[in-house]
This record gives C-alpha cells, sequence and structure tokens, in this order.
C-alpha cells in the first residue's frame, strides 16, 4: 500500500514539474480629455475647395503601469463648432514614444480608432493629434473646431 501511495506522489510530482504554464498579459483601458484652450483642440479654417491640416492638439497620458503597451488608441471628437462644409478626412497621431505618425481614415460618429504603428509601445506619454480636411462648399470659407477631445488608451501589462 505505501509503495503505491509512493509511485502516486512521484507521478504527480513529475507531472507537475513538466506541466507547461501559461500567463496572460492584464488588459485594461483609461480615457484621458484634452484640456481646454488652443493647446487642447485641432482647428481648421479652409477657402472654398481646399484642403489643409488643423492644428495640434496634445493629451499627456500617465498614470497607466510603467510597462502598459499599446493596444489601440480611440480618439472621441464629439465637442465641436463649425461653420460652412468641412469634410474631416484623416485623424493623425504621435506620441513621445515613437517617431514619425500615423493615421487612419476619420471614423463614424467622430470616433477614431487606430492602432497601427502604435501597437506594443509605451503608452504613457504625450499624445498629438490633427486631422486633415476639405472644404466641399464652392462657395464659402468654413471654419471646423473639436476640443475637449477623448483619447482612451486600450493597453497590456
Amino acid at each position: 500500500m505505501k509503495a503505491k501511495r509512493l509511485i502516486s506522489l512521484l507521478l504527480v510530482m513529475v507531472v507537475v514539474f513538466f506541466m507547461t504554464t501559461t500567463a496572460f498579459a492584464a488588459s485594461s483601458s483609461k480615457t484621458f480629455t484634452s484640456s481646454s484652450g488652443t493647446i487642447g483642440s485641432m482647428s481648421l479654417y479652409l477657402d472654398p475647395g481646399e484642403s489643409g491640416s488643423s492644428s495640434i492638439a496634445t493629451i499627456n497620458v500617465s498614470g497607466l503601469p510603467a510597462d502598459a503597451v499599446i493596444t489601440k488608441v480611440v480618439a472621441d471628437c464629439n465637442t465641436m463648432s463649425y461653420s460652412g462644409a468641412i469634410l474631416s478626412n484623416r485623424l493623425y497621431i504621435t506620441t513621445s514614444n515613437i517617431s514619425g505618425w500615423t493615421s487612419a481614415p476619420w471614423g463614424s460618429g467622430n470616433k477614431t480608432e487606430i492602432s497601427a504603428g502604435l501597437i506594443g509601445t509605451l503608452a504613457n506619454g504625450t499624445y498629438q493629434l490633427y486631422y486633415t480636411g476639405t472644404n466641399v462648399s464652392s462657395l464659402s470659407p468654413g471654419y471646423k473646431t473639436y476640443k475637449n477631445i477623448k483619447l482612451t488608451v486600450y493597453y497590456n501589462y
């Protein structure tokens, strides 16, 4: 009887020792809002038929785990003022952790999801955003300003 228990115990020890362990990264998200004033808004003024780029908005992202890496970013630009017929085309974004800009087509409901060019980079940092637009009117100039931009950073750590 003792031999059976000993063999069973040894078998359990061997299985536990050679068993593979899988670890999963924790995922989360946090939303940050741009500051009021010109530093936190994207503004664009265009004459009829022109295309151009807006001013740059800055959002500071901090307080996330130090090893948090981006899985995607969603920019919610629902607070706007406008006059005329400016069509928003693309949203551009950069962070203090990458060189250059990455972009995505302007999203429906003024929400744009961006993952290309950001996946795997550190999440904490300074983010800058701007958009491109076209004045589709042939008669009058127009302007469009997005302010209180909400940036949701999805990340793993």
